[in-house]
């Protein structure tokens, strides 16, 4: 019923708040927008807009066409991306978000093996919470998101790339260093680096006292665990983090321990179902897994 065309006034117009505005910013003339707005409720049989002091207020009904609308723009957008690329010879696109725990060394070093095979690649990394990824696959932003915590979100499609878990690390010389496996409960009775119980970590963690029937204390609080590492590599305690942040860690300023019980944890490719998933970014998870195995496989 509506066309792309009227979809763009609307959602201008929603924008600025007024028929000038919304005029100025395309191009066209006001009474053009004007005329495009009463035809496009004429069409549809109910208002888009209420005016309130000189302004032009967007009805819920009116916001939610446009929040439709912006996934529309959103692709089209996506089109004229690939179209450039394929005028100036440039073959696909990747746009990753991940976790910082993983995209600090893992990954950049996943992707400077991935585009030597692949050099017309175009490739970016961004760093973010789960809750950034996930709006970043949603609005079409992201191709390719990979993330510890696994994301609930409907329109995001998840699969878990591979399996591990958390371990201890704490600094050389440390105490628990000389010990074969460390009991998290213990964890208690030394400078702890740890994540809030608002967190799924902090709630893994949490299951683990709560089943001694104990509180869970800790001096320092991390909101990802790449920033845990750093701080235990800096002397400041101990912590759990996510055995993936390690697997390029190439200094040796950390030990690191086993625990009792294990904590599993998995690392999970994330895309969206609004959006089709390219051909590199599927590459891509695949080189995650083979890499991490490989160095698993080194290790043994």
């Amino acid at each position: 019923m509506i066309n792309a065309r009227q979809l763009e006034v609307l959602c201008a117009v929603i924008e600025v708040g007024t028929t000038a505005g919304a005029a100025q910013e395309l191009g066209v003339s006001q009474p053009a927008v004007s005329n495009m707005i009463r035809h496009t409720e004429d069409l549809i049989g109910f208002n888009l807009f209420e005016r309130k002091h000189g302004r032009l207020v967007p009805t819920p009904e009116a916001l939610r066409i446009e929040k439709e609308a912006q996934h529309l723009f959103m692709q089209q957008k996506r089109i004229n991306a690939i179209i450039e690329e394929l005028r100036d010879g440039v073959i696909g696109k990747l746009h990753l978000v991940v976790t910082p725990s993983v995209g600090l060394s893992l990954i950049p070093r996943i992707m400077s093996d991935f585009v030597k095979a692949r050099p017309k690649l175009n490739i970016s990394l961004e760093l973010g919470s789960i809750d950034e990824i996930q709006e970043r696959l949603v609005s079409g932003r992201a191709d390719l998101g990979i993330s510890i915590t696994q994301p609930r979100h409907s329109l995001l499609n998840v699969s878990v790339i591979t399996k591990g878990h958390l371990v201890l690390v704490c600094p050389v010389g440390h105490e628990l260093a000389m010990q074969d496996r460390v009991e998290v409960a213990d964890l208690n009775r030394y400078r702890h680096i740890s994540y809030s119980s608002s967190t799924p970590l902090g709630r893994a963690v949490d299951r683990v006292f709560d089943e001694k029937g104990l509180p869970r204390h800790f001096f320092a609080e991390a909101r990802h665990t790449a920033v845990a590492l750093e701080m235990v590599a800096n002397g400041l305690g101990v912590a759990l983090v996510d055995e993936f942040g390690l697997v390029e860690r190439r200094n040796n300023d950390v030990v690191v321990v086993p625990t009792n019980p294990k904590l599993p944890i998995n690392l999970h490719a994330v895309t969206s179902n609004l959006f089709p998933v390219s051909l590199a970014a599927g590459e891509f998870a695949e080189a995650v897994k083979r890499h991490i195995e490989d160095k698993r496989t080194a290790i043994d």
